[in-house]
């Protein structure tokens, strides 16, 4: 199976673009910068895949390679199902959303609600989904994850699907955060000189970390959750 920067450059041929620097400028994207993507030297970023959606170009085809590569014209909307059977979640090309919808990466990651779930180093999408609009506001700094777990019950279940920004600390809230390279998603106040950790599900106990711990990285306050329905 061929890898991303491959898959790129088969959909820049595939869309008629013989040289790099013209694909780069239909991108919208300087021309070093392009072929970095195309010769693996980069990470494809959620804001260019955005762009190859809306050239068209089946966007898990383009991460796995599993599927195919155009999106049918009789469905211009792709499906995604997460690991944790979430229902299904439409994906938008920019041509086809309702008008004021904003659209953000599902990350290919989990946030546990219970005993920590390994953090990968760089975050991948698999998926964009719709949210709620106010949350533009935090342009590139809002992404969804799903939960797995249940200490944050009965907030939060197994199987939902959280939006949270990566702006850090913003007051008393539920939070994603990384401890000892572990993703949780829990809720956060503060004390004195210390962050106080909390499950909603009280046969969890309750954790207090030093404020200047480095055992603990607060990535952003959860804003809304789409709860999984049985």
């Amino acid at each position: 199976m061929s890898n991303i920067d491959e898959r790129i450059e088969q959909v820049r041929k595939k869309l008629g673009f013989s040289t790099k620097m013209l694909f780069a400028e239909k991108l919208g994207l300087k021309y070093q910068t392009y072929v970095n993507y195309e010769t693996g030297k980069r990470t494809l970023p959620d804001k260019v895949k955005a762009k190859f959606l809306e050239m068209g170009i089946n966007i898990s085809w383009l991460i796995s390679g599993e599927g195919e590569m155009l999106i049918k014209k009789e469905n211009n909307t792709q499906k995604y199902v997460n690991k944790t059977g979430f229902k299904q979640l439409q994906v938008y090309s920019e041509a086809d959303l309702p008008e004021g919808a904003f659209v953000v990466p599902l990350l290919d990651q989990q946030l546990c609600a219970g005993s920590g779930s390994q953090v990968p180093e760089e975050d991948a999408s698999s998926a964009l989904v719709r949210v709620p609009a106010y949350l533009s506001k935090y342009g590139d700094k809002v992404a969804a994850l799903t939960v797995d777990g249940d200490s944050m019950y009965p907030t939060l279940h197994r199987g939902d699907m959280v939006v949270c920004d990566s702006c850090g600390w913003s007051g008393e809230g539920i939070y994603a955060l990384r401890m000892s390279g572990s993703g949780f998603v829990k809720r956060l106040t503060k004390a004195p000189g210390k962050i106080i950790i909390l499950s909603d599900n009280p046969k969890y106990p309750t954790r207090e970390e030093p404020e200047e711990s480095q055992d603990i990285q607060i990535i952003g306050r959860v804003h809304c959750a789409i709860t999984k329905v049985e």
